[in-house]
């Protein structure tokens, strides 16, 4: 019985190939995503181990305290062969073009010392030898286009810069974790350039980040580093080389994770598109190989061997297709890389768990999509299956619509309980629960909307449509648990792009009104040109005082925080700055006591009610390693959570954090006075960008779109599985219908005809897909901004662009699906196909 049921499949090479595809697509994305965190953490690893350091000393805080008298203490202890003092410093590439080479390493860190240790290999050139000389990481001259006999200029602390030839480029080899900002920690930094000892000292100090220890041969590094500890304070980090790999190599895991949960979500909701296809297609496999079941259970073939059958059938597409995925996938990694890390050497690498989770997932979806339709198979009694129309018995409908309208009002529920845009954390995840059981619920009526959608719509069309869009509606029509399966891929994928859709334009609206409100048209804002965690210094702030027209300054310093209140602890972004700010260059709507940062600290409402705080109620935020301070609450003020939820005096923070400027305001009695002045005192400063209120609305609405340009990207692989289901379902329908499209084609219809009615079906399926999505999507997207923003459900932003963009995208693919199926259609013999051969 098997080998007629594999014969069976084989003999129908269309249908296999298109779930194989189905199948394959979503096994691509998943092998894929896999492929590309295993060869970044398996080339991150490689890069940061080194086995030349016994032991290292570091600088306690953000700030080198480390100098030559402790590193020659260091070096004189019993058991140390050789001391290596690493200094680091604020330093920035400019590039020919006159713009700052962007790293990612922040400026405070991207200046070091040559040392002939294995911290440095040369790639080209040679060490730097004089001051007059640097040395350049490889990957930034790059970026840069430079080479070594170039002359490079290099941007220094308090707004200084040097001209120096480049000696030679350099692949820097870490000790410890990667540092992506100053931090307490023990870490190092890929540095941008490196000076000789004289120059080091003369443009980044003379103080070091670490001294580096190798000990004398027999003695053990854990010696050595207990004999280190009791020669520093106790607030000196003091770490083996051994242990900094050890955690080096955890960051790469830990990061290889992180990219992994990011890729993998897309990856299943591929295979979950993938499963409704599978699902579909073994359905209407099933419905018409009725006749085909009948016999064989006629002849004494049990349920039990049917529905093996079925699943045999399966597991042999999930093992071919599982083929075609996994070597898509490994092939499809080197350009997933490339897009993802264009700027790094990453070490291309397949591991065993790549190919079995590819493998893996082919099967279990394919079975899993399977069996509803083998059960079904196999528990239709032999008289009944020689029918040839598949109809699903009303008690089956009945329940599922039940249980469909029955999620749909639990999803309201909870939604409207959680309204409160002050909810605690755990009602948004409540409401964001709801919102997916308000999406399964669609999901399973929607072959009743079909049936109330697609019916009346024939009638309709019935008396003023042609020929072709009346026998196409009724072709989807007529089946509408069918067509349901087949739209349900296409919602899947449209829905998450319509979601995330209204999340990206609330979010843009937000930041837009959010910045409106809290900056002044009339201020200048000036931030690091660099980027991510990089900051600016107290010299800019000179710089900008000194401007003539400029008589208010002020400077935010953002920093996450741990936060200690009566209900708990929590980690919160502070705003540490100027308490004039608040009443000049920024304008913040305060709703509850004052902003006098003197007495206390502002918090925004809406954490304010998080956290159930009120007037006078105090928290204590830990700012770095041994600096705590415990404020009151004196003022609330209107926010949303993208802000920096909370504002303390400046003076109150430690030194460390005072110096490290997140954004510079400033204005003058004639703003634009002082804006022309700002921007001239920084013309020559490629690391400082001057901007005012809408520069900055700009960015943040830029660097969000970006982000979520790429998800709709991911969706997009969705839902273009989501259309070879649409093929696949009317390739299928075509097999289904030959005698009714020959009888057509004996009482006159023309070949146009019958394309033209395979393509009206191919599109009024795509587009109740495509609608259902959208009526899914918006609302799951304003459930996610109020549970994200903290915003009213009702305070969302329509994606009429993307909603627009998605339904023309989703017509032309309904008219490129149908074009196979139409033509096989078209081509159909008559004769053939009314005498049922």
């Amino acid at each position: 019985m098997f080998k007629t049921m594999l014969r069976d499949l084989l003999a129908h090479k269309g249908r296999v190939l298109m779930t194989l595809v189905a199948i394959a697509l979503g096994v691509t994305a998943t092998v894929g995503s896999w492929v590309v965190s295993d060869s970044i953490a398996a080339t991150l690893t490689l890069r940061e181990t080194r086995d030349d350091v016994s032991v290292a000393v570091q600088s306690p805080g953000k700030e080198p305290v480390l100098g030559a008298t402790e590193r020659d203490r260091l070096a004189a202890l019993p058991g140390v062969a050789a001391a290596e003092g690493v200094v680091v410093g604020r330093a920035g590439l400019v590039g020919p073009d006159g713009k700052l080479v962007k790293s990612t390493t922040v400026l405070d860190r991207a200046g070091t010392n040559w040392s002939s240790d294995e911290r440095f290999s040369l790639d080209a050139g040679r060490k730097p030898g004089g001051t007059g000389e640097v040395a350049l990481n490889s990957t930034d001259a790059e970026t840069a286009g430079v080479g070594v006999g170039d002359t490079v200029r290099v941007l220094l602390a308090a707004g200084r810069s040097e001209r120096a030839e480049v000696s030679g480029l350099f692949t820097y080899h870490r000790l410890g974790p990667q540092a992506e900002a100053d931090s307490d920690e023990a870490s190092d930094a890929v540095p941008v350039v490196a000076y000789d000892d004289a120059g080091a000292a003369r443009f980044l100090g003379t103080r070091y980040h670490r001294v580096e220890l190798t000990a004398d041969p027999g003695v053990a590094a854990d010696a050595l580093a207990r004999t280190a500890r009791g020669a520093v304070p106790e607030t000196y980090p003091v770490e083996t080389g051994r242990a900094l790999a050890d955690a080096a190599a955890t960051q790469s895991e830990d990061e290889a994770q992180d990219l992994r949960l990011t890729m993998l979500p897309f990856a299943a909701v591929a295979l979950l598109v993938g499963m409704f296809v599978i699902a579909n297609t073994f359905t209407m496999l099933v419905s018409q190989r009725t006749r085909q079941y009948a016999l064989l259970r006629a002849v004494g073939a049990r349920r039990r061997q049917v529905r093996t059958g079925i699943i045999v059938e399966a597991a042999v597409l999930g093992v071919a297709g599982g083929t075609v995925g996994t070597l898509a996938g490994v092939g499809l990694g080197p350009l997933l890389i490339g897009v993802m890390r264009p700027d790094d050497n990453v070490e291309f690498t397949v591991r065993p768990t790549a190919i079995l989770l590819g493998y893996g997932v082919a099967l279990i979806v394919t079975v899993l999509a399977a069996y509803t339709s083998a059960r079904r198979a196999a528990a239709v009694p032999p008289v009944a299956a020689l029918r040839t129309d598949a109809v699903m018995p009303r008690e089956t409908k009945r329940r599922r619509n039940l249980l469909g309208v029955a999620l749909l009002v639990v999803s309201a529920a909870m939604v409207i309980a959680t309204a409160d845009p002050s909810s605690s954390n755990l009602l948004r995840i409540i409401a964001l629960v709801g919102a997916v059981l308000g999406v399964v619920g669609a999901i399973l009526l929607a072959p009743f909307l079909a049936e109330r959608v697609l019916l009346p719509l024939t009638r309709l069309v019935g008396m003023r449509g042609g020929a072709s869009v009346r026998l196409g509606l009724r072709n989807a029509a007529s089946d509408p648990r069918r067509t349901a399966g087949t739209a349900t891929a296409i919602t899947v994928g449209l829905g998450l792009v319509c979601a995330f859709a209204t999340l990206s334009a609330s979010f843009s609206d937000l930041i837009a009104s959010t910045t409106r409100a809290n900056v002044p048209l009339t201020t200048t804002v000036l931030q690091s040109a660099a980027g991510g965690e990089s900051t600016l210094t107290p010299a800019e702030v000179e710089r900008v005082r000194s401007v003539p027209g400029v008589d208010r300054v002020a400077a935010s310093r953002d920093v996450l925080a741990d936060l200690t209140y009566e209900g708990g602890k929590t980690v919160r972004r502070i705003s540490a700055i100027e308490p004039e700010a608040l009443r000049t260059v920024l304008t913040p709507r305060i709703t509850a006591g004052s902003p006098d940062l003197t007495r206390g600290v502002v918090i925004s409402r809406n954490q304010a009610d998080m956290l159930r705080l009120g007037m006078d109620d105090e928290i204590t935020l830990k700012l770095d390693a041994k600096t705590s301070v415990t404020q009151r609450v004196v003022g609330i003020y209107d926010a949303t959570e993208l802000q920096a939820s909370i504002y303390l005096d400046a003076a109150k923070a430690p030194e460390a954090l005072r110096r490290q400027i997140t954004l510079l305001y400033a204005t003058g009695s004639d703003p634009d006075k002082a804006r022309a002045g700002i921007e001239a005192a920084f013309r020559d400063r490629p690391d400082v960008t001057v901007t005012d209120r809408e520069g900055l609305v700009e960015q943040g609405v830029d660097q969000q779109r970006f982000a979520f340009t790429l998800m709709y990207a991911m969706f997009g692989v969705a839902i273009v599985i989501a259309v070879f289901g649409v093929v696949n379902t009317l390739v299928l329908s075509v097999m289904e219908r030959t005698q009714e499209i020959g009888v057509m084609r004996a009482v006159g219809a023309k070949r146009l005809l019958v394309r033209r009615t395979i393509r009206a079906e191919s599109i009024v399926i795509s587009m109740f897909g495509a609608l259902l999505g959208v009526v899914v999507g918006v609302p799951v997207g304003a459930v996610m901004q109020h549970a994200m923003f903290g915003q009213l459900l009702w305070d969302f932003t329509m994606p009429f662009t993307v909603v627009g963009l998605a339904l023309v995208g989703i017509s032309v693919a309904a008219v490129l699906a149908a074009m196979w199926p139409a033509r096989r259609a078209a081509a159909t013999n008559m004769l053939e196909a009314i005498s049922g051969k």
